[in-house]
């Protein structure tokens, strides 16, 4: 007799913790030239005479950084990839015993006791995952452009206006140092910036190197485990219920989807419905970016459909998330800002910002109820 087998959930932790490992290295490094940039400025502003060496000094700092990391590149991108293919993998094998003992109906075809089916497509993963990071590693050099702007060329044309000193609440006429330190506090808040992706949005190095990495992983999880289950004979997949969808996702829970494409079938005296192929159901949103879901086997009469409907209350849930990873981000600027200050006063805004921020993000808690994820708010993402 068959016996309902439940959807798998979403990445392994263990994924998770790997994409977070190859983050750290970055955030480390992004780090290391935010606080180095700041302590050549300072010991320039302090002593002129090391003003002509300044952008060198920057660009030495950046550039053996980026050097250092890009040393890396390749051994943590194939890293990465192999631990997600291999989970991937386990999962599969796991998941088809699974299917064996729910039914008599399926045996797995003894193809599929053939190891290393995840080997070709986890390399083309590598490699792609290895040229965004070798990208990433790269523009850290040029923050050495943008620090000696924001030390120098805008300091000095910031420095005819007016500045606001939240600290004494007062208007007064900037100082070149004070104009200096708006600059680069603006500067540094926003961390090494210049990243866009495939559809246009802007991130951060760190937000950058998180997404690609999880990206990567998930491609690699999915293709290792979709390999491994056509190896079994089995051709009808599901999206997992992660219980934390979004909109471009949603639609897809509960859907059966299969390389034949949409179509309503009847089999073994059961009927249901093919919604799309992989390949159309990803192009219109799912495993987007930083998505969680993965795919699962789908056995009619075993397999029981979770679907997920899309409401206004999951849309606001949805908001509010948002709202708290926006408020993490601006956590962790305002942190950066603080350690790569250029002066007392410059450091004792960034603390109070810091307070600020964290008031607005436990009220927002408490309004919305959810729970506080602290490591996102450090400056390495809690990754040591």
């Amino acid at each position: 007799m068959a016996q309902t087998q439940q959807q798998q959930e979403s990445l392994p932790s263990t994924v998770s913790a790997t994409a977070a490992a190859v983050t750290v290295v970055f955030v480390a490094g992004e780090q290391e030239v935010l606080t180095g940039s700041a302590a050549i400025i300072r010991a320039a502003i302090n002593d002129p005479a090391q003003v002509p060496g300044l952008y060198a000094r920057l660009w030495e700092l950046s550039q053996g950084v980026s050097r250092r990391i890009l040393s890396r590149v390749r051994t943590l991108s194939t890293g990465a990839v192999q631990v997600a293919s291999r989970n991937g993998d386990v999962t599969a094998v796991r998941e088809i015993q699974a299917l064996q003992r729910s039914t008599e109906r399926f045996i797995a075809s003894p193809v599929s006791r053939i190891p290393s089916h995840h080997v070709q497509s986890s390399a083309a993963i590598a490699n792609d995952l290895t040229a965004s990071l070798a990208g990433a590693a790269q523009r850290i050099t040029r923050f050495a452009n943008d620090a000696y702007r924001a030390a120098t060329v805008n300091g000095a044309l910031v420095g005819i206006n007016p500045a606001r000193d939240i600290i004494r609440d007062a208007t007064a006429r900037a100082t070149l140092v004070d104009a200096q330190a708006q600059a680069w506090r603006e500067l540094t808040s926003r961390g090494i910036t210049g990243f866009t992706d495939s559809a246009g949005r802007q991130w951060n190095l760190s937000s950058y190197v998180e997404m690609a990495v999880r990206t990567a992983t998930q491609r690699a999880y999915n293709a290792s485990h979709k390999a491994r289950m056509e190896a079994a004979g089995i051709t009808l997949f599901t999206p997992s219920t992660t219980g934390r969808p979004c909109k471009l996702c949603a639609p897809w829970e509960g859907k059966v989807l299969s390389d034949q494409g949409e179509a309503d079938v009847v089999q073994d005296g059961h009927r249901f419905r093919i919604s799309a192929t992989v390949e159309q159901a990803m192009a219109a949103g799912l495993f987007h970016p930083n998505c969680e879901h993965t795919l699962t086997a789908f056995f009619p009469g075993v397999t029981v459909l979770r679907t997920t409907e899309w409401t206004d209350r999951d849309e606001q849930a949805f908001k509010d998330t948002q709202r708290q990873r926006t408020l993490e981000r601006a956590i962790r600027g305002a942190k950066q800002a603080q350690a790569a200050a250029l002066t007392d006063l410059d450091r004792a805004r960034a603390a109070r910002r810091v307070r600020e921020l964290q008031a607005r993000m436990r009220n927002h808690l408490a309004a919305t109820g959810l729970n506080r994820r602290s490591r996102r708010e450090q400056l390495d993402l809690g990754n040591k």
